[in-house]
């Protein structure tokens, strides 16, 4: 009854014309910065000094002003200043100074620093500015809990130093630390439970994610305690500069998953055995589910909290998704507000300004929660002390159907990517308009912006654009920003080049990037999906028009000085090219198939396999489409050929097969050279051999049959294969592509076209009853 109230208050509050950013002022007053000024300073000044040469960093000076406006920052160069040849930036924070930083380098020197690469070519005399800017949003995050398990795994300090950097620049100012094995290792321990039992209950690193979140147990594990110290010793690294540059950090806290050892342990308490996540194998399926109601939930909860505060000191922000992508036990309101309200209470118990950061992707995945069942779990925590991501706003936003979660605020947040594949997609348009449709409405409790990709890696241009919207309520034009983002990526060119290039990412802007509809769009085609004679490959995008915008940045790579970035998109483009042409090329063979012609069957199977050996040559040439780095990275934390051994089976079974028996299998797949000629190629092989003997033996097909022989004689040595890929780049990126661009798309007999479906804005009562299932 009382949260009830709250939210009647609240959205009474918002009627008679309380500003959203005075209400965001009051939730996050205790969630600020907790390093000195001096201290964000310094650690402005150094990714500063990281980022460009010493004689240029020399020329800006850092000064952090907490008394200013959340996010804000304002900097000055020119005449009337005592030294009219430095940059001076004030900032809120030292992430907020670093995003000063980086806008001055992006929008006044016209560079970029992204993923895959950096142009920093500066001017030589940096120009004037005077600009003051007041991010529209309170929050601006980062990272989906996927994100370590698709792209982190195997990162080291280094890559994590970069990668900190760059957030700082993006002007992020909430992400997670979300390793907690170490911890729960001592707490499983004060419940007299074995180090076999809870060597049985933890994953192995390339599924930490989905053991967490009670999806899996013990699957690619044991854990080995290695790895969980070097682990637990990185995350503290990671933890402490973030927060030196005045981001915070959201913690974890228990869900309620446990062991299913704790039956045995404590038989008079209730348990409710998890749903089976996606037909996982019972030895790696069902954790418990501790009813949170139960005094040992409480007593759980926590000594965990307990112990990650006193790991990691806290921000008051903890992350708890109890129930993602499996059902709860009952599907009461009095069940649902129990369980919610006994997650919160674990947490104030602990730290009584607790903030509960809730992923709402349970309320897309699964029609179990009905608007009566949202608003009892939403409503049992007071208002504002529940801070939900609605994880894929750009295709399904839930704050419409939820009624702004029921009064809780919120972090309107792009997706985009699954498994981390590739594949040039996006919803820029949605973006765009989303963000602001939802600012201008006074009726949301909206309180920031961000980005939640499961895997990093592709598709750059749409994740800065998205945080972009996060800083700059200004943005009007999606057209205008992709011609600076052409600019800025590929540095000084002549005006010609620099037309060639802005045309090509003005076509890629509305083709591939204009992605509107409801279907799925992930990087999941025709040559890199496990082979079935039942695939139905389609496209959003004309594209013919897409091949124009490839052949526009071919010229330029041919005609320009082509940097890192400019190669990268080369082979990027190529690739989704030559992905197109494999999909015609199926539909090809497949209509030769039924119609019993042997020899254009063979004349299409043969041209088919040809591409995918030259699609794993392009990939070769760029460094980032190279399978050989992951797999190295992932044997670099084994301390014994056994180890070695366990981390790449990890690295090599969450992209291709994921389960033990193919559960998920292609999720998290990726267009790399290696994977594309020992895997994809290889798969292709058996399939249409199997399918060319049965035209010479006048046969019918058999799907299943296929599929097992795949499974068993390509899968599963994958896998467990040994051999070692290049983590060095080969041949020449350019001329490659256009060899390949020229043989496939000219060259080759003319192929019927993709089956195109353009994409339309769905309303949002057709986004909110269409479940993504």
């Amino acid at each position: 009854m009382k949260a009830a109230w709250l939210v009647a208050f609240a959205q009474l509050a918002l009627a008679f014309g309380i500003q959203p950013e005075d209400y965001a002022a009051h939730i996050l007053e205790h969630v600020r910065p907790q390093a000195s000024e001096a201290i964000q300073q310094q650690a402005a000044l150094e990714v500063i000094a990281r980022i460009v040469p010493q004689q240029q960093a020399q020329q800006f000076h850092v000064q952090i002003d907490s008394s200013m406006k959340r996010n804000s920052f304002h900097m000055f160069k020119g005449e009337g200043a005592t030294d009219p040849s430095v940059v001076q930036i004030t900032a809120s924070s030292g992430a907020a100074a670093t995003k000063a930083f980086y806008h001055y380098l992006r929008y006044w020197c016209r560079v970029l620093v992204a993923w895959e690469g950096t142009q920093l070519d500066l001017p030589s005399e940096l120009p004037d500015v005077n600009v003051t800017i007041t991010a529209p949003s309170s929050i601006v995050y980062y990272q989906n809990v996927c994100t370590w398990s698709y792209s982190f795994t195997w990162w080291s300090w280094s890559q994590w130093r970069k990668h900190i950097d760059w957030m700082a620049m993006q002007g992020i100012t909430l992400s997670l630390a979300p390793f907690q094995e170490d911890l729960w290792t001592e707490v499983y321990l004060t419940y007299n439970l074995t180090r076999a039992q809870i060597d049985d209950h933890l994953s192995g690193p390339g599924f930490f994610a989905w053991q967490r979140m009670g999806n899996i147990r013990g699957w690619g594990g044991p854990l080995m305690a290695s790895f969980s110290q070097f682990s637990h010793t990185l995350q503290v690294r990671v933890v402490s500069e973030m927060r030196r540059l005045g981001m915070a950090v959201a913690l974890p806290a228990f869900a309620g998953h446990l062991p299913v050892q704790f039956r045995t342990l404590y038989p008079n308490v209730s348990f409710a055995n998890v749903s089976v996540w996606n037909n996982f194998p019972p030895q790696y399926a069902s954790p418990l589910f501790v009813d949170p109601t139960e005094s040992l939930f409480a007593d759980i909860g926590s000594r965990f909290l307990q112990r990650a505060i006193a790991t990691y000191g806290t921000d008051h922000v903890y992350f708890s998704d109890p129930f993602n992508e499996i059902n709860p036990a009952l599907p009461t309101v009095r069940y649902l507000s129990s369980v919610s309200e006994a997650i919160y209470s674990t947490m104030t118990q602990v730290d009584p300004d607790a903030i509960w950061l809730l992923q709402g992707w349970m309320f897309v995945k699964n029609p179990f929660w009905s608007d009566r069942a949202i608003r009892a779990f939403l409503s049992a925590v007071p208002l504002g002390r529940m801070l939900v991501l609605d994880l894929q706003s750009e295709q399904y936003p839930q704050y419409v159907r939820t009624a702004s979660y029921a009064g809780q605020p919120f972090i309107w947040c792009m997706l985009s990517n699954f498994g981390g594949t590739l594949g040039m997609l996006g919803s820029v348009e949605n973006v765009h308009r989303g963000i602001r449709e939802a600012r201008n409405n006074a009726s949301y409790t909206l309180l920031g912006t961000g980005i939640t990709p499961e895997g990093i890696n592709q598709n750059y241009a749409l994740y800065e654009f998205a945080l972009e919207m996060g800083w700059n309520a200004d943005l009007d034009s999606t057209e205008k920003w992709f011609s600076e983002y052409a600019s800025a990526r590929y540095g000084n060119v002549s005006a010609a080049g620099l037309d060639k290039a802005q045309q090509a990412w003005d076509i890629f802007r509305s083709t591939v990037y204009a992605f509107e509809g409801l279907e799925l769009m992930r990087g999941k085609y025709t040559f890199n999906r496990r082979p079935s004679s039942k695939l139905k490959p389609w496209a959003w995008y004309n594209v013919s028009t897409f091949n124009r915008g490839l052949e526009q940045l071919l010229s330029f790579a041919e005609e320009s000085p082509c940097n890192e970035l400019c190669q990268y998109d080369i082979v990027d483009a190529t690739r989704q090219c030559l992905q197109h042409t494999a999909d015609a090329l199926y539909l090809a063979l497949m209509d030769s198939f039924k119609k019993r012609n042997l020899i254009q069957f063979r004349k299409h199977s043969t041209l088919f396999l040809q591409l995918l050996a030259d699609l794993d040559q392009l990939l070769l040439t760029d460094v980032h489409f190279l399978l050989g780095p992951w797999l190295e990275s992932a044997k670099a934390h084994g301390e014994s050929s056994l180890e070695r051994h366990k981390y790449e089976y990890n690295a090599r079974i969450q992209i291709t097969l994921w389960g033990p028996q193919g559960q998920i299998i292609d999720y998290a797949n990726k267009q790399w050279a290696g994977m594309v000629q020992d895997f994809f190629l290889a798969r292709w092989r058996v399939f249409l051999t199997e399918l060319d003997q049965v035209l010479v033996t006048n046969g019918t097909i058999n799907d299943l049959k296929i599929r097992d022989k795949i499974f068993r004689t390509v899968e599963l040595p994958f896998v467990s294969d040994r051999k070692r890929y290049t983590i060095q780049p080969m041949g020449d990126a350019i001329r490659t592509a256009r060899i390949l661009y020229e043989r496939w798309t000219k060259d080759v007999p003319p192929l019927k076209g993709l089956p195109y479906k353009p994409s339309r804005r769905k309303s949002d009562k057709q986004r909110r009853n269409k479940w993504f299932l």
